[in-house]
């Protein structure tokens, strides 16, 4: 964006701000002046009665405004508690001298109002009659002005709260999925050049031996895999996809075990259903990364995927050599994992691992699969 369009998008976006907050304080002065009407039945209009509203909202907005926009982030917000305080007495003392200087005046020019005072509130009469310092001073030492401000206040400051809290939420939810989105491409760049690595050595080695077909599919296998991790993502991404991929991975891996047994087991009711991409390669890497390949060893790999109804259950499973660098703890993997899950299904799933002698068990279970808080 360069200067002019971001100049031209600040004045929308200031013009439409002015524009609410213009309408907001109109509808706030209707309201005051059809409590002021319903308050005084019988009287007459009168000036003083499109005035005195008037005198309400200014007096609001003369508060709210230094507060909300000055006074609160410039010094509270910023622990500078004492100026805070002493801003927000002298902003206090302004508007009470203020509006007791007009409501004086809005009187003065409505005899019918006086005379409704005298009948039906004669202390409050007597009590406008002690003179403007009287009646500031009066307010200010009894406190009574900040209840008439709290009333005043209580819907603008809370319409200005909840879209603050509002706008924290959708700033909150942008950052996760930013942060989400950057995870995953770093977990793409850790699997597409080790990975593509290994698997090109693999596929050399088939065709020096001349084995054309195996070669060929691998090859095959290859392309769908990259093409899936590179560019798979959003929330297009279903569990069928993911399923496949695995599939291509784990053929292609098996292409360099000569002593290992891979079996990969899956059952689902709904393929379509979404499912958060590449989630479950840091396990299957782990599995194959610490399984040993060696003759006698017996060793397996056993992956089981099952998904009835809104149920889903995931178990990978692998046997390990001995020795501490074999016990495979997943490290930032595992810890991509449990983030992007939490991220993903909330408190609906569970993430467990199993060390055990010689299995390595990684178990993911997850209610309501078919409906995840956040797939975009």
């Amino acid at each position: 964006m360069n200067s002019r369009s971001l100049q031209k998008h600040i004045s929308k976006t200031t013009v439409r701000r002015v524009l609410r907050h213009t309408l907001f304080w109109m509808a706030f002065y209707l309201l005051q002046f059809y409590y002021g009407l319903v308050s005084v039945p019988g009287l007459k209009i009168a000036p003083a009665m499109f005035l005195n509203p008037l005198r309400i909202i200014v007096g609001a907005a003369f508060v709210f405004y230094p507060l909300m926009y000055g006074i609160i982030p410039r010094f509270f917000a910023r622990k500078k508690y004492r100026r805070g305080v002493f801003w927000t007495l002298v902003l206090f003392g302004i508007f009470v001298f203020m509006d007791a200087y007009w409501e004086i005046r809005i009187l003065n020019v409505c005899a019918p109002c006086w005379e409704q005072l005298r009948v039906k509130q004669p202390d409050y009469y007597n009590y406008l009659h002690r003179g403007l310092l009287g009646i500031a001073l009066t307010r200010l030492i009894s406190l009574g002005f900040l209840y008439q401000l709290m009333i005043q206040l209580a819907i603008p400051i809370g319409i200005k709260i909840a879209m603050a809290y509002f706008q924290q939420r959708l700033t909150t939810v942008k950052l996760e999925k930013e942060n989400k989105e950057l995870e995953l491409h770093f977990l793409r760049s850790q699997i597409a050049p080790h990975f593509l690595f290994n698997t090109l050595n693999n596929i050399y080695g088939l065709i020096l031996n001349d084995d054309k077909k195996r070669s060929a599919t691998a090859v095959t296998q290859l392309a769908s895999f990259l093409r899936y991790s590179l560019y798979q993502g959003g929330n297009d991404n279903t569990l069928g996809k993911e399923i496949r991929m695995l599939q291509d991975y784990m053929e292609l891996e098996k292409i360099r075990l000569n002593h290992t047994l891979v079996n990969f087991t899956f059952e689902a009711d709904n393929a379509s259903v979404f499912f958060p991409p590449l989630l479950l390669m840091p396990v299957l890497e782990n599995a194959f990364k610490f399984c040993p390949d060696t003759p006698g060893s017996g060793s397996w790999i056993w992956m089981q995927l099952i998904l009835r109804k809104e149920y889903l259950y995931i178990s990978v499973a692998n046997s390990i050599g001995a020795g501490p660098a074999a016990a495979g703890s997943g490290g930032i993997g595992h810890d991509n994992i449990r983030r992007r899950l939490q991220h993903y299904y909330g408190g609906n799933h569970t993430f467990v691992i199993r060390n055990e002698k010689d299995i390595y068990t990684v178990v993911i279970e997850i209610n309501n699969a078919h409906d995840p808080m956040y797939n975009s």
